[in-house]
């Protein structure tokens, strides 16, 4: 009679494009977007920004940029490489699809169900 249904989840589309400005948005800031993992044509892929060491004061000297396993010190070589079959991720025709976003470790720091409310808001209807 009573109980507690799960959640479900549903699927945040946006464009490439958008998720690069909001990260280029937070380093002229002086801030680490953190990650986001989005599936694209049934592949996984994990990208953003952090702080490098992870201790160290958020300041755009400590911070990386991150696509799969590579990881970049400048944002415009960031995203010359970010690169899915040979299209820049900025350069995307198709959307992507948020899976996780905000994640600190293996945590998703979220502050809405698609993870950071700025991807939320650039979300695809």
């Amino acid at each position: 009679m009573f109980g507690f249904k799960k959640k479900e989840q549903k699927p945040l589309w946006i464009m490439g494009k958008d998720v690069m400005e909001i990260i280029r948005s937070d380093y002229n800031e002086g801030m680490a977007f953190t990650l986001v993992e989005f599936h694209y044509r049934g592949g996984a892929y994990l990208m953003g920004s952090c702080i490098v060491p992870p201790d160290a004061q958020e300041r755009k000297e400590n911070i990386s940029f991150v696509f799969q396993e590579q990881v970049f010190q400048e944002f415009d070589e960031f995203q010359a490489k970010a690169c899915i079959d040979g299209i820049r991720i900025s350069e995307l025709e198709e959307p992507i699809e948020v899976v996780r976003a905000g994640i600190i470790g293996n945590d998703t720091m979220l502050k809405t169900p698609w993870g950071e409310t700025r991807l939320a808001k650039k979300a695809l209807a």
